[in-house]
C-alpha cells in the first residue's frame, strides 16, 4: 500500500502546480517606474549629467484659469531632488528673469526644466476623484540654448484616480496638493537618476 501514496499524492499535487502557473502566466508583468510614460524620453542626458537645474514656472495652455501652477513647479523641484538633481531655488531663478522670460544659464545652471500644461479634464473629479493632465516636459542643456537642446522629456498624460485618497485628506485643496504632486512623481520616474559617479570620474 505504501507505493500507492506518493503517486496519489502527485496526483493531487499536479492541478494545484497547474493552477497556480496558470495564474503567473496571467498576471501582466510589473512594469519598472515610468515605463508607462511612452512619450518621455532620454536625448543625451547621460552624456551631459547636468547637476544644477532652472526649474522655470509653469506654462499654462489650457485656456483654464486657477490652476495650481505655483504648486505643480514646487512639486517638480522635489522631484528633483530624490532623483539627486539640485534644482536651484525657485526665488533664486525667477530674480534672474528679465520680462517675464528666462535665459537659460542666466544662473549658472546646467540644465532647464520646463513644464508646459496643455490639458486639465476634471469632468470626473467631484464625482470619483480622476483627473486627467497633458503636459509638455522638456529637460534642456543650458549651455545650448538652441531649440534642439533637449536632454529628456516629451508630451505625456497621465490619468490621476485620487478615489482611495480622498478618504484619508482632509478638504478639497488638500486632496489637489496631493494630486499634483503624484502627478508630478510619476513624470519623473521616467527620468533617470543623475550618476555622480561619472562626474567625478571625468
Amino acid at each position: 500500500m505504501s507505493p500507492s501514496r506518493p503517486r496519489r499524492s502527485m496526483r493531487l499535487l499536479v492541478p494545484v502546480l497547474v493552477a497556480a502557473l496558470a495564474a503567473a502566466c496571467t498576471t501582466p508583468p510589473k512594469l519598472p517606474p515610468g515605463a508607462d510614460n511612452p512619450g518621455l524620453s532620454d536625448r543625451g542626458l547621460r552624456e551631459v549629467n547636468p547637476l544644477d537645474v532652472a526649474v522655470l514656472p509653469v506654462t499654462n495652455q489650457t485656456g483654464l484659469s486657477g490652476l495650481p501652477l505655483d504648486e505643480l513647479r514646487r512639486c517638480f523641484h522635489q522631484g528633483l531632488v530624490e532623483r539627486h538633481y539640485s534644482p536651484l531655488a525657485l526665488d533664486y531663478v525667477d530674480g534672474r528673469a528679465t520680462e517675464a522670460s528666462y535665459q537659460p544659464g542666466a544662473s549658472e545652471e546646467n540644465a532647464v526644466l520646463e513644464v508646459v500644461l496643455t490639458g486639465w479634464d476634471d469632468r470626473h473629479w467631484k464625482t470619483h476623484a480622476r483627473l486627467v493632465i497633458d503636459a509638455d516636459v522638456w529637460l534642456r542643456d543650458a549651455a545650448r540654448p538652441e531649440a534642439d537642446a533637449v536632454l529628456w522629456g516629451g508630451h505625456v498624460s497621465r490619468t490621476l484616480e485620487m478615489g482611495k485618497v480622498r478618504d484619508v485628506v482632509v478638504g478639497e485643496q488638500a486632496l489637489l496638493d496631493r494630486t499634483v504632486t503624484q502627478f508630478a512623481e510619476e513624470v519623473l520616474a521616467s527620468l533617470p537618476a543623475r550618476r555622480p559617479e561619472l562626474a567625478s570620474a571625468r
